[in-house]
């Protein structure tokens, strides 16, 4: 149950990342992403020294996973998020964000609650068929059938074979293949 709230606070989260890049003001994504980066890993820092960090010690003791560093998930979607500002039009950024925010999302809940068929890195079948059935349907009210299928394809694939942390690793990919895509 830890795991479906976890993955709330991840879409919630990411949609509000994705929601900077419709600020229709030239550069300030990346200017926005940069600073909260820097205050994440500030803050990070401090928990990882035992310090309380009112909201986020709360935050990050529910919903973080222990494996990990404090904030390291929110951390590397907002680096994915910074780079896709940098290199990809607003348009495109906010579609690979966007894909990273649901499709990981659904796909987590759907793999843990209906996945049967183990596949690679701890991903199920049902997950990646799930997340990419999530994110076409989210795609399609913003963008052409063709591209949101193969944006969805796209984030799918990069979730599923990626054996890098795919908060870093969907924004790119599904800004790439968008940006290569003749038909976008």
């Amino acid at each position: 149950m830890r795991e479906l709230g976890r993955q709330a606070v991840h879409l919630l989260f990411g949609l509000g990342i994705a929601s900077v890049l419709l600020i229709p003001v030239p550069g300030v994504a990346s200017k926005i992403y940069a600073a909260f980066l820097i205050a994440g890993l500030v803050i990070a820092e401090a928990l990882l020294h035992g310090r309380h960090v009112p909201i986020f010690s709360e935050v990050v003791g529910a919903f973080e996973r222990k494996e990990t560093f404090p904030g390291k998930g929110a951390a590397y979607f907002v680096a994915g998020a910074l780079f896709s500002s940098i290199f990809f039009t607003p348009g495109t950024a906010f579609v690979a964000v966007l894909s990273l925010a649901v499709l990981d999302s659904a796909a987590t809940v759907v793999g843990i609650t209906c996945g049967r068929h183990p596949l690679v890195n701890g991903r199920t079948l049902e997950g990646s068929v799930g997340g990419f059935l999530a994110l076409a349907a989210v795609l399609l009210f913003i963008m052409p059938p063709l591209p949101a299928l193969i944006a969805a394809a796209a984030a799918m694939l990069a979730e599923l074979l990626s054996p890098v942390d795919d908060n870093l690793v969907i924004p790119p990919v599904v800004g790439a293949v968008l940006t290569l895509l003749p038909c976008s």
